[in-house]
């Protein structure tokens, strides 16, 4: 009997232990999720351009119904009121001029129920002037607010740019 009742304190010891060490991973994990969410530069509302170091990155997003039939048949968006369209451009300050750089850009769209959206990014470049942007489109609902987290590496750059950007859209 007292080897049976050793048994289960030992099992119940290591039930004990091994769920307090699953739960002060999860602290652990949302800790650092809010480092990283902290250290992430935030645009203001109704802000679009941001300067960090040498480095200047215009963010925009609309409904894409609101993009000239030309445009968005150039570039194979499809216009609708429920689809959005996210717009980055980054470019390199250098003296007096602002030149256009290619990067690396990751997003993760969320709304505000933490639903996460999914965006493709793609990169377009313009020759005359030269302009190189990165667009991605996603489904949207009306009144929905879409925070954009980004990681933006310029050329050349060794460490991503942290950013933030939320926008609301009206569909209706």
């Amino acid at each position: 009997m007292e080897t049976v009742t050793m048994r289960t304190s030992k099992t119940l010891t290591l039930t004990f232990l091994l769920i307090s060490l699953i739960f002060l991973g999860a602290c652990d994990q949302q800790s650092a999720s809010s480092q990283s969410n902290s250290s992430r530069i935030t645009y203001e509302a109704n802000e679009h351009d941001r300067q960090i170091g040498n480095y200047i990155v215009h963010i925009n997003a609309l409904t894409t119904d609101q993009l000239p039939s030309e445009v968005a048949r150039g570039y194979k968006i499809s216009r609708s009121k429920n689809r959005a369209m996210l717009n980055i451009s980054v470019q390199e300050k250098q003296a007096d001029a602002e030149t256009p750089v290619t990067a690396s850009i990751n997003v993760v769209a969320k709304n505000l129920s933490n639903q996460q959206k999914n965006v493709v990014i793609r990169e377009i470049q313009e020759s005359d002037p030269i302009a190189i942007y990165y667009i991605g489109e996603l489904p949207v609902s009306n009144e929905e607010t879409i925070t954009f987290e980004l990681n933006v590496t310029p050329a050349g750059a060794t460490a991503p740019l942290l950013l933030s950007y939320s926008q609301q859209f009206f569909t209706e």
